[in-house]
């Protein structure tokens, strides 16, 4: 079975997907209209014996069964409605399948399979194992690009099998600008990343900042409620697919690879994700939109080695003890990580810890449940004046994870020195 014809499978599974999904909510749905119905029955039947047993009371028993009356009615609209809803949703749930069937019958002439949910995974599984494959087959590949070391990572490896492909002009970076809530040279620092292979780079802007965001909100985002990464990142970037598939003009479904810089070993919750998937959300008839975790299985180890083998530019927010190039003051950060972040900014002489303390201030909600900002600003001070400024060097990362001789090839091979490498981050030597 060719890779065109397991994309095509995977749309079939996908709608039947989608069919069984407005079935459930349909039948749950009815399931809850029937229940408020009975219970207006039970009232209505209550008032009628209210009604029959009044006596100088009547009068009110009898609107009140009155009223009773006419919402056990309209209820009972509302259920005949739900009932047909969920007949029309049956029937789709079981075309759906049987189209399936049908397709799976088709293309592997006789093979039985496991039901359209367990067959999608490994069709999915088996096109993760080709990557250049896949490429060849999709009509494009987006590379979402935050800068950070995950990112560079990905986008050599994607960009590698694209030029081994030929495929190289299906690909296009995509970053997303947080407008002062990330570091200094960020957007820069993608954009050379991209650049180093001639790709395609695209920036995406929310109208809104993240302070915005929180001030409306009266609150700090937190790990269950990221409203920063769905406001500023996906939505976002979700909205370059209608114009990918807009401009490619297909006539036909398009298929379209988004690729993010996930590793299973960053934390529990994403080593539960798979390293391919259909993205229900972004995909529609005009389009089947697939994640790809292209570095998923690759440890911190093995993403600073390919950084420092392939000479990988990365920012130098990962030569200090700040583990991820994520947002300045990140709501998934540790105390710790929240201090050096605090004393880096006053190295980099930015107004982002002056910020974010008068809106903590103002809209008094703190940061974290656990700690405010005020308390890490404090923390940072008195570090600041015991041990002075934070110091790092160029190439600590790779010193911390690769090793010095490593360090001291890529510095070479980078050809910067040490006061053009801090320059071009906006850092005094």
């Amino acid at each position: 079975m060719n890779v065109t014809t397991r994309l095509r499978l995977l749309e079939y599974a996908r709608l039947a997907d989608a069919a069984d999904g407005a079935l459930a909510r349909a039948d749950a749905q009815a399931r809850a209209t029937r229940s408020t119905r009975d219970d207006a029955f039970a009232d209505l039947g209550h008032w009628m014996h209210a009604a029959s047993t009044a006596g100088d009371e009547y009068q009110h028993a009898a609107l009140a069964l009155q009223q009773a009356l006419a919402s056990y009615q309209r209820l009972a609209d509302v259920e005949r409605a739900a009932a047909a809803r969920l007949q029309r949703r049956t029937s789709a749930a079981h075309a759906a399948r049987d189209d399936f069937d049908r397709a799976w019958a088709k293309a592997a002439r006789g093979v039985p399979h496991a039901g359209h949910s367990a067959t999608a995974l490994r069709l999915l599984d088996g096109l993760a194992a080709m990557p250049k494959e896949l490429i060849q087959a999709v009509d494009a590949v987006t590379v979402q690009s935050s800068g950070g070391k995950d990112s560079v990572v990905l986008v050599d490896r994607l960009a590698t099998w694209g030029q081994q492909t030929g495929c190289l002009d299906k690909l296009v970076v995509v970053h997303a600008d947080l407008q002062g809530a990330d570091w200094p040279g960020v957007r820069e620092l993608a954009e050379r990343q991209a650049r180093r292979y001639g790709l395609r780079f695209v920036t995406v802007r929310s109208p809104k900042t993240f302070l915005s965001m929180v001030e409306a909100r009266g609150m700090f985002p937190d790990a269950q409620n990221r409203l920063c990464t769905a406001t500023l990142k996906r939505d976002e970037a979700a909205k370059l697919f209608t114009e990918i598939t807009r401009a490619l003009g297909l006539g036909e479904q398009a298929v379209i690879l988004n690729c993010l810089g996930i590793r299973a070993a960053e934390s529990p919750a994403r080593s539960r994700k798979r390293h391919l998937a259909i993205d229900k959300r972004a995909s529609n008839q005009n389009r089947l939109v697939l994640t790809w975790h292209a570095v998923f299985d690759l440890t911190e180890a093995d993403i600073w080695e390919q950084i420092a083998s392939r000479t990988l530019e990365y920012h130098p927010v990962y030569d200090t003890l700040i583990p991820r190039l994520s947002c300045t003051y990140c709501i998934l950060a540790p105390f710790e990580v929240l201090v050096e972040a605090t004393r880096l900014c006053w190295l980099w002489n930015l107004d982002t810890p002056t910020a974010y303390l008068d809106v903590e201030d103002r809209i008094g909600h703190r940061f974290t449940h656990k700690f405010s900002l005020a308390d890490v600003v404090a923390e940072a001070r008195r570090r600041d004046q015991a041990d002075g400024p934070i110091a790092f060097e160029p190439g600590d990362a790779i010193r911390r994870h690769v090793g010095e001789q490593a360090a001291a090839a890529y510095l070479e091979r980078l050809g910067l020195s040490r006061t053009a490498y801090l320059a071009r981050f906006g850092l005094a030597a």
